[in-house]
């Protein structure tokens, strides 16, 4: 027993020292955890800072891409206007085509209308030459037709002759001269419409120079529009992919934050565990102490008591100790039959009869030591007052304290109860100088 209590004592004097030397090493661990918390805080800052940036570089972008997007109505308005004009000048074309067509053919039906016409009027002269050529035959061969004047029907023939061949003529020449105009105005019509194929041709000409004009602007509008917008989109999915990377850096550095802040309230959970374990140690040191002092008392007491000196123990004055509980005094100190097992036992304190729940107050302030469950005493504080003296109050229905919590005097600690080896509800209170139980009754005010 001597020598657990020296070992407990030996741990009580070192593990203040332990703690002293790692208290410096654990700021140090905070101060250094700490300091990577805020490093990295700074990261998520600037990460965020920067994701602030793409995120108005893309806003920026997207509102070119408006622009661009209204640009491109524009030019789709364009387009349609000249896919219109594409289509105007194709049905002009069209028209000119047949327009030419038709020309082309009049100028080949005209061209064989004249030829016609040409034959024709060759026959008509033909017919014309031939005519006359037989009339000068029948004059010539007519009797008497050189005979002098003397014949008298000489010009009733003559006349009859021109007259005959006059009325052919003329439907001969009526004939050719409508032939002849005929001709003319065809080729006139031939070369109307070959003036019209021309013009129809050059207008073709310019029509497929505008539509192939037209068709250019549309494949350089087109051109522009699709390397704007492909050039907008690729920046704005950059910038999305950007802001991606760093979202991804942030959740990394909040990842590292929550990790550092794991260890830290891991170490701290350690240094309470630590610290719960060296105030036990300190506990059981102090209470190693008193024992070690009590078995002093005791065995003090124990050669006082065989040199019939017990009454005359040199012990310090007490504190003023006050009554715990109002009721009537049923057990006090000293020899007694026991109530439950019938046998003489020594009763270290005085037994006050109370009524359950009733409070009971502390008899003088002090330092709370022990609120634990001892068997036969059942719910149990004590209270240490100081000087070696401490109060116990037992069988308890409830406590109203906590271990090293301070009290003052007069303060409800607890309950009465019937916990324990208890017949019914009462208070066991003693009074102890080092563990060795005093009769109260000789330091209370009763």
């Amino acid at each position: 027993m001597r020598k657990l209590i020296r070992v407990i004592l030996l741990l009580a004097v070192m593990t203040p020292l332990a703690f002293v030397s790692t208290s410096a090493a654990q700021d140090s661990f905070f101060e250094d955890r700490q300091q990577e918390i805020e490093e990295k805080k700074q990261e998520i800052e600037e990460r965020r800072q920067e994701q602030e940036a793409l995120r108005r570089e893309a806003l920026f972008a997207i509102k070119e891409l408006d622009v661009a997007n209204a640009q491109i109505e524009e030019v789709d308005a364009q387009l349609d206007q000249v896919l219109s004009w594409i289509a105007a000048a194709k049905t002009r074309l069209g028209a000119v085509e047949l327009s030419r067509s038709a020309a082309q053919k009049r100028v080949v039906d005209a061209q064989e209308q004249s030829a016609e016409l040409g034959q024709e009027i060759a026959a008509i002269r033909e017919q014309l030459q031939d005519q006359v050529v037989q009339f000068y035959l029948d004059l010539v061969y007519e009797p008497n037709f050189l005979l002098e004047d003397g014949d008298p029907n000489r010009n009733a023939r003559r006349q009859f002759y021109v007259e005959e061949l006059g009325g052919d003529v003329q439907v001969l020449i009526d004939r050719l001269r409508r032939a002849y105009d005929d001709q003319q105005a065809t080729v006139q019509q031939a070369e109307q419409a070959q003036t019209e194929i021309e013009q129809a041709q050059t207008e073709i000409e310019q029509t497929l120079v505008e539509l192939a004009e037209l068709q250019e602007a549309q494949e350089k509008l087109q051109e522009e529009w699709d390397r704007k917008r492909d050039l907008l989109l690729a920046q704005i999915e950059a910038e999305a992919q950007a802001q991606d990377a760093v979202e991804d850096e942030i959740s990394g550095l909040r990842r590292n934050i929550a990790e550092i802040e794991d260890e830290i309230e891991r170490e701290r959970e350690r240094i309470r565990l630590e610290e719960e374990r060296r105030k036990r140690e300190a506990e059981l040191a102090r209470l190693a102490e008193l024992e070690r002092q009590r078995q002093e008392d005791l065995e003090r007491l124990a050669e006082q008591e065989r040199a019939g000196q017990f009454d005359n123990i040199d012990i310090p004055a007490p504190p003023e100790f006050f009554r715990p509980v109002t009721g009537e005094v049923v057990s006090g100190f000293g020899n007694r039959v026991h109530p439950i097992f019938g046998n003489v036992r020594f009763h270290a304190g005085l037994d006050f009869a109370n009524n359950m729940g009733d409070p009971i107050s502390a008899a003088a302030s002090g330092t709370v030591i022990q609120v634990k469950y001892r068997e036969g005493y059942g719910n149990t504080i004590i209270v240490d007052h100081g000087g070696g003296w401490t109060t116990l109050y037992a069988h308890l229905s409830q406590y109203n304290v906590s271990l090293n919590q301070e009290v003052e005097i007069g303060q409800t600690i607890g309950f009465i109860g019937s916990t324990g080896w208890s017949t019914g509800p009462h208070l066991h209170f003693e009074v102890r100088y080092r563990g060795s139980p005093r009769d109260p009754a000789k330091y209370l005010k009763l």
